[in-house]
Formats: C-alpha cells, sequence, structure tokens
C-alpha cells in the first residue's frame, strides 16, 4: 500500500499507479467524503451523464413494464 503525506497546505499527491488504473488526468475533479474514519476520493468523469449511459441496459425496461400495464388496463375497461 502506497503511503503519502500531507503538505503543509494539506494537498497531497495521488501514486501514479492508482492515477493510471483509475484513469485520472490533471484537473479531474474528485469527490471527497469519509466513511467510517476514513478519507474516500472517487474520480468525477468529465462528462457524468455520458458516463452513466446505458448503465441500466441489462435491467428491465420501466418504459416496456408502463406499456403492459396500460394495455391490461385497457383490455380490463
Amino acid at each position: 500500500m502506497p503511503i503519502v503525506r500531507a503538505s503543509s497546505k494539506y494537498q497531497i499527491a495521488i501514486p501514479k499507479a492508482i492515477r493510471n488504473k483509475l484513469r485520472i488526468k490533471p484537473g479531474q475533479k474528485l469527490a471527497v467524503s469519509e466513511s467510517d474514519g476514513l478519507i474516500v476520493l472517487a474520480p468525477i468523469p468529465p462528462d457524468p451523464v455520458e458516463f452513466l449511459c446505458g448503465i441500466l441496459k441489462d435491467e428491465p425496461s420501466m418504459t416496456e413494464e408502463l406499456i403492459k400495464d396500460r394495455k391490461r388496463d385497457l383490455e380490463h375497461e
């Protein structure tokens, strides 16, 4: 596990192996949070919308379910 040191301005450098693995680029934003006494850094993608596109592609389509429900409702009217 790499160890880093906080500078006098509380800055740290993310080790190269981790930057490469997570594809962190200079100037990229990172979300900072705390969890059970640990500091958590999470890279924010340059385009979060594009990043999330297709994330639910393997999940059932809510649109299709709503259309099926509507057809069933119409059949019972």
